[in-house]
């Protein structure tokens, strides 16, 4: 994520939050409020910190692409947002929904429960997870599939 991303570059040149905003001439608030994750720096902002640490604007953004790209994966097995919603409402329904995909880990296998939550909680990708289990890519994104498939039936066995 952006905030991570930011935030260990900044220690990791020795620089405080101060130093780096004095450096982007904005204020150290800004600065604090983008390595919470309350906001987001601009396209522009974005290229002007990759420079000043020398790294790419997709290193910046890494992160939050795989999580993007993780919770799209996802979104078909979920049940969806009601029309009339509020926000209690979906407070209570993303209390329910986290309940019952925890009873789902539980229905996986410990393999299977290790790779759902490095893809869908730590957002590492199909590559990195098969690196780390020695398995074929195409393996781990099989899995996936068929986990996912499993997760929809589960939610629909349930009556969601």
């Amino acid at each position: 994520m952006i905030k991570d991303a930011l935030k260990s570059l900044r220690k990791k040149h020795r620089m405080s939050q101060e130093e780096l905003a004095d450096r982007l001439f904005v204020s150290r608030a800004l600065v604090a409020k983008w390595e919470l994750g309350k906001r987001y720096p601009s396209e522009e902002m974005l290229s002007e910190i990759a420079k000043l640490f020398s790294v790419g604007v997709d290193y910046l953004i890494q992160g939050d692409l795989q999580r993007t790209e993780a919770s799209g994966e996802l979104s078909d097995c979920l049940p969806g947002e009601g029309e009339n919603s509020d926000e209690s409402a979906d407070d209570v329904m993303v209390a329910l929904i986290a309940k019952k995909i925890s009873d789902f880990l539980r229905t996986l296998s410990p393999a299977d429960r290790k790779i759902f939550m490095r893809r869908y909680y730590f957002y590492d990708t199909p590559e990195e997870i098969s690196k780390s289990e020695k398995t074929d890519v195409d393996e781990i994104r099989s899995r996936l599939s068929e986990i996912r498939i499993r997760l929809r039936n589960y939610f629909e066995k349930e009556g969601f």
